[in-house]
């Protein structure tokens, strides 16, 4: 064997150890460029908002009523959001709490095949809308429609004011807005519906809701679920909200699985859950101050 031979074979061994040590470290070009194009693959999270309200730090100071109301422009004697008093017990042990109460952006019942909130199940026009995508999800807007990112928005243009969403929740967030005016020439009333919608607005702008940014005692956080750095993640997490929600959610029996969670370690929302029903749930959102 040549001199040549044996430098190129020894050459050829060299490198062929190159080769299996990169290919046991990962270090492969090829490897790792195929491990980057599977990274930018792989399906990105949507975001899942979500309110989480610490009771221990409302104040009842009504901000974040009159700054939803400024926000939205609600008509008079109606409000999107409010802060409800709850009080129990008698001397020498009374007890008041506030408690904020706004659109709970419910997911729906998961043992249903159409996951979507009592509103948007019963609304005649909630597929009458365009098909969008949001990311890869593919949706279609209705009067009432649920996104996916979990919004439950309206679009008064495919409302016709048959009002079966308001009766429909049972959370009373719902109402007839006079400043909504419809179109629809086959619409049953002349006025939309009205309720908060997480400050869609300002939310897909990377803003705060309007209720968020106000408040002084910061008793409201939102932001995605989906997102473990978020103050609402790092919050459900700490006090099991998600595992939690009959103690965590209002009218939990309803299954309708809110996106509003309370931090409760007093059981405000067992005392107000047993005041909340059919007949009385209409008069919540007149005042802010009861």
């Amino acid at each position: 064997m040549s001199k040549t031979d044996k430098v190129s074979r020894r050459d050829m061994i060299k490198a062929g150890g190159v080769v299996v040590a990169a290919a046991a470290t990962g270090l492969l070009p090829d490897d790792a460029e195929a491990k980057k194009k599977k990274r930018r693959k792989k399906k990105k999270k949507l975001p899942h908002w979500a309110m989480i309200v610490d009771l221990r730090r409302c104040i009842g100071c009504r901000g974040c009523c009159i700054a939803d109301k400024a926000e939205y422009g609600a008509a008079l004697g109606r409000f999107n959001t409010v802060v409800k008093n709850v009080e129990w017990g008698k001397y020498p042990d009374p007890q008041k709490h506030f408690l904020p109460r706004l659109c709970n952006h419910c997911s729906g019942d998961e043992s249903k095949e159409w996951q979507v909130p009592p509103c948007v199940e019963i609304c005649p026009e909630s597929k009458s809308g365009k098909r969008l995508k949001m990311g890869k999800e593919t949706y279609r807007t209705g009067a009432t429609y649920k996104r996916p990112d979990g919004m439950i928005l309206l679009d008064p243009k495919l409302c016709i004011g048959c009002y079966k969403c308001i009766d429909a929740c049972p959370y009373g967030v719902r109402s007839p807005d006079p400043n909504v005016k419809l179109t629809r020439p086959d619409r049953e009333k002349d006025f939309g519906v009205g309720k908060c919608t997480f400050c869609r607005h300002r939310v897909d702008k990377g803003i705060v809701t309007s209720c968020v940014n106000t408040c002084q005692g910061r008793a409201r956080n939102f932001g995605d679920l989906n997102d473990p750095k978020s103050d609402v993640a790092k919050l459900a997490k700490e006090h099991k909200l998600l595992e939690n929600r009959d103690k965590s959610t209002l009218l939990p029996n309803m299954k309708t699985n809110p996106n509003v969670f309370y931090i409760d370690p007093d059981g405000v929302l067992e005392h107000y859950n047993k005041k909340l029903s059919k007949e009385t749930k209409f008069a919540e959102f007149k005042s802010a101050f009861e």
